[in-house]
């Protein structure tokens, strides 16, 4: 209780200067609770769906510990490095479109279009503005691109934890292990997993929708509608009987208290009005000793915001208690039921999620991935051919449920299809493979990145991979077969995971899908090619007996990854293995910091020696400084008149343009392994 009340006290002494500030503050906080608490009901509708029966074999084993322990150190490594990773050049922009589509959420009709046109879905647009801002306010040093870098690598660092998931369908749990640390080490998803807020994301999620909408299948095809019983199957008065005197009349108590208060936030207002009639006595210091004493620890300079600011915020807190009441009620009772009355429990509520509750999970983050990107309905044809082929008939229930929660999802979480959305939608995908031009350097010559040619995309994932990869491709390849083909089902997962890798490959090698800056567009189909590369270390498995060599070899493979991180850090997605001699043979052949993320390293030198009002000019790559840069400097991209500027910073091929500013001094270069991703230079002392 007095930690809830000093929570209140803090977010009331709150300053700032604008009516219009204070007002973002609550609609901040109402943003948070609700990304809080879908999490949290997320977590619970997978601990229950997931639940095994008493008794049965299904407790962690030290692979799953040994998971857990290598994503909690990733985590911590993360946060170690956080700041040394620039921004791309698309992040300012993703990150102004999420802050429109949730203005749309305010301002907008469900029913009507809000007047905003953006290709992609804004989904997780929007989720990293909430946390980058929640981050953010947890380390006042971090910058907003540092909170929207710690979201997109806990997203990646999901998707490692779902990759293992998926891998255990295929693979054994040790074999699973390891190609699930492959996949974590490689240097090129380890970069992208900071600075990628487009691809990254639609890959986790895409990976998400696949393993959660084939674990809905199965949990469907599963539980069967008949009742569960323990014990002496006692029914919910029998196990409400056992209840010791205490319990019961906890739980009586907690239930009337609960319903008091949420009967209070959204009908009586009582407290909300109690707590307005004892703010004035608190800010004049005239309240309760213990509430004045803690409004002035968190409010020392109170004085200087008016009593109006604290009476708007007062009111923006109860707005969001009151959102945020019913869910943490639902869930506190769900709690309660399962731990008192477990029986009564599996009969119901538990039965009930492990038949449709996964499935609308599954339906609703199908729904989302198709809000991050309009190829997600692909997703759903991968789990919907699994349905069928387990189900056959039974499967069409289920797939009109699932179908249904994930339209409704995409619906509420992509304000462009508001009003109209099949029009909306069949637009975007119909324009999905039709990007924008750009100049894709590829073996040393320029090509228009509609006019790739086919053999672009095998080589740099033969490339960018490290050299274990590829070797345990090539050995997967017929070895998946060989492992599969005496389980049906089996064989089916590993039917679905090649067209699911073949697919998007096949259509850019045919140039039905143009894409530029690596590989990244078709990160989304690297999960399935991993556990292909599984497939290969099964069978060196098999083929060494002694324990000790498994050991050897695994970590020799995961070696190659973990130095290039190193080495590399913090522009680990320009990776390049000893096939072209590295990043340093790689320079000139390839794109390599086509993101420009090296302009953080030379901002920061140039706050360091720039005088105030110094005007700073870049070629490309303006958004990937204008976080960084000292607010009385002037950041302008491409000359704007004759005058030479007091620096001027370049990235991507820039670096080699002798006609870039010829007459400045270079003062500062960015390297990686010897290759120039950076340069900046400095006007001679003069007026």
């Amino acid at each position: 209780m007095l930690t809830a009340l000093f929570g209140l006290i803090q977010v009331l002494a709150r300053t700032s200067d604008t009516p219009v500030l204070i007002a973002q503050i609550g609609i901040d906080q109402m943003q948070m609770v609700f990304g809080v608490g879908a999490v949290i009901a997320v977590v619970f509708l997978l601990a229950v769906a997931c639940e095994r029966p008493a008794g049965s074999p299904g407790s962690p084993k030290h692979e799953e510990w040994a998971l857990l322990l290598g994503l909690v150190l990733m985590l911590v490594l993360g946060v170690a490095v956080l700041t040394d990773y620039g921004a791309s050049v698309d992040e300012e922009k993703n990150a102004y479109y999420g802050r429109l589509f949730l203005d749309a959420y305010r301002a907008g009709s469900l029913l009507g279009w809000p007047g905003i046109e953006y290709f992609n879905g804004p989904f997780y647009f929007m989720v990293f503005t909430v946390t980058s801002r929640l981050f953010q306010s947890l380390n006042p040093r971090w910058l907003l691109t540092d909170g929207l870098h710690l979201t997109n690598f806990i997203t990646f660092l999901v998707g490692v934890f779902i990759f293992y998931r998926l891998s255990l369908r295929l693979l054994s749990r040790r074999v699973g292990l390891f190609v699930t640390a492959l996949f974590a080490t490689q240097p090129v998803l380890f970069g992208h997993a900071f600075i990628n807020q487009k691809d990254t994301p639609l890959m986790v999620f895409f990976l998400a929708s696949v393993e959660l909408g084939w674990t809905a299948v199965e949990a469907r095809l599963a539980a069967e509608p008949r009742r569960i019983r323990g014990g002496e199957g006692r029914g919910v008065v029998g196990e409400w009987r056992l209840l010791s005197r205490v319990t019961r009349t906890w739980i009586a108590v907690g239930g009337l208290l609960g319903l008091v208060v949420l009967a209070d936030l959204w009908w009586g207002g009582g407290m909300q009005r109690a707590a307005k009639e004892l703010l004035p006595d608190i800010y004049a210091g005239r309240g309760p000793r213990v509430l004045v004493e803690l409004f002035g620890l968190v409010a020392q300079d109170a004085y200087k915001t008016p009593l109006s600011a604290y009476v708007v915020k007062l009111d923006a807190l109860f707005s969001t208690a009151r959102l945020a009441a019913v869910p943490l009620l639902a869930g506190a009772v769900l709690v309660v039921w399962r731990l008192t009355l477990p029986e009564h429990f599996a009969n119901t509520v538990a039965l009930w999620f492990r038949r449709w509750g996964v499935l609308l999970l599954a339906g609703c983050v199908l729904g989302m991935t198709t809000s991050i990107r309009a190829l997600g309905p692909f997703a759903g044809v991968l789990v919907g051919a699994y349905w069928i082929h387990r189900g056959g008939r039974r499967s069409v229930p289920g797939l009109l449920a699932y179908g249904a929660a994930a339209g409704v999802t995409t619906y509420l979480t992509w304000p462009v299809l508001w009003g109209n959305p099949l029009v909306g939608l069949a637009q975007r995908v119909s324009e999905m493979p039709r990007f924008e031009l750009h100049e894709v350097l590829f073996q040393g010559s320029l090509y228009a990145s509609g006019s790739l040619p086919w053999q672009y995309l095998p080589t740099l994932l033969a490339v960018q991979l490290t050299l274990p990869c590829l070797l345990l491709f090539l050995i997967g390849i017929p070895y998946s077969w060989v492992l599969s083909r005496a389980d049906r089902d089996r064989r089916m997962v590993l039917i679905l995971s090649w067209l699911w890798f073949l697919l998007p490959a096949v259509a850019v090698m045919l140039r039905w899908i143009s894409i530029y800056n690596s590989f990244r567009h078709v990160l989304f189909a690297l999960p399935p090619a991993f556990l292909v590369m599984g497939f290969g270390a099964q069978a060196l498995s098999d083929a060494l007996r002694r324990p000790a060599l498994r050991v050897g070899l695994a970590t020799l493979a995961l070696v190659p990854g973990m130095v290039g991180i190193v080495r590399l850090h913090p522009y680990e997605y320009i990776y390049y293995n000893e096939l072209v001699g590295g990043v340093r043979g790689a320079e000139g052949r390839f794109d390599l910091d086509y993101w420009c993320t090296a302009f953080r390293e030379t901002v920061t030198e140039v706050n360091a020696v720039a005088r105030s009002g110094a005007r700073v000019e870049t070629v490309h790559g303006i958004a990937s400084a204008t976080a960084f840069v000292r607010e009385d400097l002037e950041l302008v991209q491409r000359p704007t008149d004759g005058e030479e500027p007091d620096f001027a910073m370049a990235c991507r091929r820039d670096v080699y343009d002798a006609s870039f500013f010829p007459d400045l001094r270079t003062i500062y270069e960015v390297r990686a392994e010897g290759a120039l991703l950076a340069v900046v230079k400095q006007r001679t002392a003069g007026p």
